[in-house]
């Protein structure tokens, strides 16, 4: 069953500073890893389940081609996605 995806500004906002970092490197690299994300996202909401809970209820799934992680809960019929943060970032910015 496919949960509806709710993605926080918080997130929105990494999505987008993400995406600009990887464009300014190499021209079409953003988009890459705008599909990437997308994949992620469409397993979170078909199978969310499938993710560890990593503090609480907060769970995280780890993209592959690209060193992020997608920090989520499942609420009710939703899939609530807290951040989207590189793997190696500062833990200071990671959810509560």
């Amino acid at each position: 069953m496919s949960r509806r995806l709710v993605l926080r500004r918080r997130a929105v906002a990494e999505l987008k500073e993400s995406h600009d970092w990887y464009e300014a490197r190499v021209s079409g690299l953003g988009a890459t890893f705008l599909l990437e994300l997308k994949r992620v996202l469409e397993v979170l909401t078909d199978h969310p389940l499938r993710f560890p809970i990593v503090h609480g209820d907060i769970r995280r799934a780890l993209a592959r081609r690209f060193p992020y992680a997608i920090w989520f809960r499942i609420r009710h019929e939703q899939v609530v996605v807290l951040a989207v943060l590189p793997q190696a970032g500062d833990p200071a910015r990671w959810p509560r």
